[in-house]
């Protein structure tokens, strides 16, 4: 049994059942030190705009570092419709098979998909792994901000992200290297899990509070927690338990248990 803890005053315990066996569950997860990654690209194209950086690692044992960098088709576009991903980790963005393009969509708007650019499969170079269905999303819905990511692991799981621990903004790309979010998309490995929807979250007492999670693998800086989808993990057939801290009027430590029943 995993023991994940929500880093805000420790309000909420969250216990997740360990991963299943299986090819997936026998893969080698190995924890990273963010701190020290190498932060240096070998070789960049000539950018049109103010390139946006971030970090992906996309295997278990940590070691394949793939960057994506934003630019623009045209200086002045109000939108970031290019992408250079550098799918086989060699540090060199300037290979014509890494750069792609999005077009903007009205009719994606409400889906946050208004601006999406289609990579689809990666294969992880050094692995056997082969992810599927990769986009990246680089207009937000109206009233977020940040760059969103979607992709199936091993053509499976459905992971999405990086979102905060709470709220529901997405990932802001770093203006260079050195500031760039890593992100790890995995449901390999310790899970952590955030609240989705508001900042603060208000229990009353006796009364009735409606609480999202989502659990997935956190990154390094904010809004790096990359989500797997509702159906990884099942009620009733995984032992979902969270378990909410508080003070009484004396000061005095009370605990509420409850097992999570469904997902949405």
């Amino acid at each position: 049994m995993k023991h994940v803890f929500l880093p805000l005053g420790a309000l909420f315990v969250l216990a997740l059942p360990a991963l299943p066996d299986g090819p997936q569950g026998e893969l080698g997860f190995v924890p990273v030190d963010y701190s020290k990654i190498e932060r240096r690209i070998h070789k960049e194209p000539q950018y049109v705009a103010e390139p946006r950086y971030a970090l992906f690692i996309f295997d278990p044992a940590g070691k394949t570092r793939i960057w994506a960098v934003l630019d623009k088709s045209q200086p002045d576009s109000q939108y970031y419709d290019v992408l250079y991903l550098d799918k086989n980790g060699n540090g060199d963005l300037t290979e014509p098979q890494e750069r792609f393009t999005g077009t903007y969509d009205e009719r994606g708007a409400a889906a946050g998909l208004a601006l999406a650019i289609r990579v689809g499969e990666l294969p992880v170079p050094g692995t056997d792994l082969v992810h599927t269905n990769l986009l990246f999303s680089t207009v937000s819905k109206v009233g977020r901000q940040g760059v969103w990511f979607r992709m199936n692991w091993c053509g499976k799981e459905e992971i999405s992200g990086g979102y905060g621990m709470s709220g529901i903004d997405t990932t802001i790309y770093g203006p260079s290297p050195r500031t760039a979010p890593v992100l790890r998309p995995t449901p390999l490995g310790p899970l952590s899990f955030a609240i989705w929807g508001a900042k603060d979250v208000v229990l009353q007492i006796g009364g009735a509070t409606r609480v999202n999670f989502i659990v997935g693998s956190r990154g390094s800086g904010p809004d790096t927690l990359c989500v797997v989808d509702e159906h990884f993990l099942v009620p009733d057939k995984d032992q979902l338990i969270a378990t909410v801290i508080a003070q009484d009027k004396d000061g005095g430590e009370i605990r509420e248990r409850t097992e999570i029943k469904g997902h949405c």
